[in-house]
């Protein structure tokens, strides 16, 4: 079971991010399964939130050269 959301940082597609929960075990495989859709929905939203805190970290180098 995987809850991912993905996003494009520009519009070239050149910077494409991806974030998501998956499970790893059987247990946590059932543990994600069991999610209401309002929790699944709760879950997305905080892969979201972090998604935008790792924007506002990543974009100030966005474009500069690698070291």
């Amino acid at each position: 079971m995987e809850i991912a959301r993905e996003r494009f940082l520009d519009e070239s597609r050149a910077y494409h991010l991806s974030i998501g929960v998956r499970s790893c075990t059987t247990e946590a495989h059932s543990l994600l399964s069991a999610l209401t859709a309002e929790e699944r929905e709760r879950v997305s939203n905080a892969i979201v939130q972090a998604l935008n805190e790792i924007e506002q970290i990543v974009r100030p180098h966005m474009g500069a050269k690698p070291r």
